[in-house]
């Protein structure tokens, strides 16, 4: 019924394992047939710095959504915006804290394969994923979720 709010963003499709997928993909592939992005191993410690906020971040945005006491998940009702901790830079510090972990991991592996998916994953998700959850927070959240767009952005 056209006006009545989805009773959740139903996001969770094929393309929120596309992280993971993408993820074993290019390390499998790395592994018959390596292609590093540097040739020297001091870049792989450069890898820890980005797989270390990414899992920061996923904790802190994890915890915004506790203290809000409403779903993490996007196949669960969300009964408040949550627009603190993370939130108030950028609307999708759980999809961030993901891309951060993947690099940290592709620079980790050295693998020019992890870091290429990456790319495409992030293009899918930034067209595809987050579209849907904006679409059903607009409708269940209307006012309120415009002002929030407008004061912060979709990644950073």
């Amino acid at each position: 019924m056209q006006g009545t709010p989805a009773k959740a963003a139903g996001a969770f499709r094929f393309i929120a394992l596309i992280f993971l997928g993408g993820l074993m993909g290019g390390t499998f592939v790395n592994l018959i047939v390596p292609i590093p992005i540097w040739p020297s191993g001091w870049g792989r410690l450069f890898g820890v710095v980005p797989l270390v906020v990414g899992i920061w971040l996923f904790a802190w945005s994890r915890q915004a959504f506790g203290r809000h006491k409403t779903a993490l998940m996007p196949w669960s009702p969300s009964t408040q915006l949550v627009q603190d901790g993370p939130y108030r830079f950028t609307r999708n510090p759980i999809y961030f804290a993901f891309a951060l972990m993947y690099l940290g991991v592709a620079f980790v592996f050295n693998s020019a394969y992890v870091l290429g998916i990456l790319v495409i994953v992030l293009v899918l998700f930034d067209r595809i994923q987050i579209p849907r959850e904006e679409r059903y927070l607009q409708e269940r959240f209307g006012g309120e979720f415009n002002r929030y767009k407008k004061r912060v952005g979709r990644w950073v």
